[in-house]
């Protein structure tokens, strides 16, 4: 029952190509399936305009509201360069404001976001800069990964492997347990969020390369703008670490071409083909 798409150009075709998979899948669903996008971040306006107003016609939100929840591009002021070993120090502490400021304005903003009913979890954002998350001074990992790349290449190492990233991992436990996914085993309590579990990270010849677990995707909804928001993640560690950016891959563990949504997935797919 495993699918391993075709790797996709963007990730406008690697959502199509996983939607219309599995949109033709008993109960519109599959499990395990993984798509691939060669060059993070490029995308077709015109598929992603179709979802968007697909979206709006049902008072949802859209792609950029879910890309938000994974990196709010909006608060990252990049300074237009990338980290080198050699970088000026004026220059290499611009960089480390841009991040230091990105992380401040979300949690300046995190209290508010916690009282919206779909974050009384916590965010996965807040997960990356504040583990676990439901509040500022918890372990900021995507500070840790920076400085771990950063010091590889400062070394003159361009493979690393063991960079992941926390999502799911039970708050409860301690923080020296943080990397691995792990729950405790007293831990009853049905899980809605995180749907997305785990990111890993890999530095490979100096490229960087992202795995993103999700346990539950659904495409209509979710997985275009999680596919927007890895993006920008990867673009960020890149541009703070000066790693190439390689490929995203999303593992699926279960998809969902929500067969019932109002947007009527089938047509949708029908409209998008019609474009591409």
């Amino acid at each position: 029952m495993s699918e391993l798409l075709s790797a996709t150009k963007t990730l406008s075709e690697a959502w199509f190509q996983a939607l219309a998979h599995t949109v033709d899948q008993p109960r519109g669903r599959c499990v395990h399936l993984a798509m691939t996008v060669e060059n993070p971040g490029l995308e077709d306006d015109a598929v992603r305009a179709a979802l968007d107003r697909a979206l709006a016609e049902e008072g949802e939100p859209g792609v950029a509201t879910v890309a938000g929840t994974i990196f709010p591009t909006a608060l990252y002021q990049s300074p237009g360069f990338s980290w080198s070993p050699d970088l000026e120090e004026q220059a290499a502490r611009a960089l480390d404001t841009a991040a230091s400021n990105l992380y401040g304005r979300y949690l300046s903003m995190l209290p508010k976001l916690l009282k919206f009913p779909g974050n009384r979890s916590g965010t996965y954002f807040a997960r990356m800069i504040s583990w676990p998350g439901k509040k500022a001074g918890g372990t900021n990992q995507l500070d840790l990964r920076i400085s771990r790349i950063r010091s590889e290449f400062a070394r003159g190492n361009r493979t690393n492997n063991t960079l992941d990233i926390d999502i799911a991992a039970d708050a409860l436990l301690p923080e020296s347990l943080a990397g691995v996914q792990i729950y405790a085993p007293t831990d009853r309590r049905m899980r809605g969020f995180p749907c997305l579990v785990h990111i890993d990270l890999t530095l490979f010849d100096g490229t960087l390369h992202c795995l993103a677990v999700y346990r539950h995707q659904y495409l209509i909804t979710k997985a275009y703008g999680n596919l927007v928001g890895l993006s920008r993640l990867m673009h960020f560690l890149c541009e703070q670490t000066g790693a190439e950016c390689g490929e995203l891959v999303l593992h699926a563990t279960m998809a969902d071409a929500e067969p019932g949504h109002p947007a009527k997935p089938r047509n949708l797919v029908q409209a998008i083909e019609a474009l591409v």
